[in-house]
């Protein structure tokens, strides 16, 4: 087949649509709104609807660096430097032209990040902020989003380059994540970043628990008071005892134990917890009852007793029969 013949027919379909009314080659850019960051690089592509063309070429004012194919140009600039760089593409189809324009946007964008302010301890006013920044064209807003959220919080929102968030601070919020995420809106497209924090909440002596197994007990018993108390960094205990008498700690100072305990270890067990925070504190008491009576002495009494009887029976009978005594007749 004639190679001449064939770019005809080509000619012919790509000007003529059915009906036989003529068709109107077009140029197109892709991507249709380029956006890259500063300083990085940038391929476009420039497509042309019909083969037949004279011409396809870029119309830029850089020097032009790229590749061709049938009926595609490319464009590569491999060091973007402009903030905005308008681009034509061009075509020539016999007597017709078509131009594709567009504008290439560079920016630059730094991932938010989230700052803690001071030390935040439960029960105090503490205050967190996310901070972005972007720069885009002179002749273009800034048109940056950003939202802070997590943690136990309401979450916040704000157009500009930081969002702040007050609030009284929990000890159930401590070691929850916080996350905030910034939105670049450059015309139809967006770039998003985001970054997370751990919320790491100090908080003073709370909670504090003292118990024994029970309230009352006799003496010898073991007698065993515990003490528990919650707080961030961990408290530290210590113990106000009713006596100096022999008693021991055990569990890391959670535990006061008295074996064979006495009379005088009677009273008020008071745990105090403490660390750089604040204290804490509570308090138990125990009471003692007597010696409980040995099972010997009721015995011993009840034998005494019988005895006692059997010695008086025997007198009397002794006496009656040795005396003759007789008893008295009604």
């Amino acid at each position: 087949m004639d190679p001449c013949w064939s770019r005809g027919v080509m000619a012919l379909l790509c000007l003529l649509v059915p009906g036989g009314h003529p068709y109107r080659c077009r140029v197109s850019i892709s991507p249709e709104e380029p956006t890259v960051e500063f300083g990085t690089s940038l391929l476009l592509n420039c497509t042309s609807s019909c083969l037949n063309y004279s011409r396809l070429n870029w119309e830029v004012s850089i020097t032009k660096m790229g590749t061709r194919g049938p009926g595609w140009v490319s464009l590569s600039i491999p060091n973007v430097t402009s903030w905005s760089l308008k681009l034509q593409c061009f075509g020539v189809f016999g007597e017709q032209r078509d131009i594709a324009t567009t504008t290439l946007r560079a920016y630059r964008f730094s991932p938010p990040q989230i700052y803690l302010e001071g030390d935040i301890v439960a029960g105090k006013e503490a205050r967190v902020t996310c901070n972005a920044s972007a720069q885009v064209s002179p002749t273009d807003p800034l048109d940056l989003h950003l939202a802070l959220q997590g943690g136990g919080l309401p979450p916040s929102t704000h157009r500009g380059t930081s969002v702040g968030l007050g609030f009284t601070a929990q000890p159930e919020q401590h070691d929850r994540e916080l996350t905030c995420e910034a939105v670049l809106r450059l015309g139809r497209r967006t770039v998003n970043a985001s970054t997370t924090a751990v919320l790491w909440v100090w908080a003073a002596p709370h909670n504090v628990w003292v118990g024994a197994p029970r309230t009352v007990f006799t003496t010898g018993d073991n007698l065993t008071v515990m003490c528990r108390a919650e707080g961030n960094p961990p408290p530290r205990l210590r113990w106000e005892l009713p006596t100096n008498a022999s008693w021991e700690l055990r569990d890391g100072g959670t535990t006061v134990t008295i074996p064979a305990a006495q009379q005088a270890h009677g009273g008020t067990y008071r745990c105090l917890a403490e660390n750089r925070y604040g204290t804490g504190a509570a308090s138990i008491n125990i009471l003692f009852q007597g010696s409980p009576r040995s099972p010997v002495i009721p015995v011993v009494v009840a034998l005494a007793v019988v005895v006692i009887i059997l010695f008086v029976l025997t007198l009397f009978w002794w006496f009656y029969r040795a005396r003759g005594w007789k008893l008295m007749p009604d």
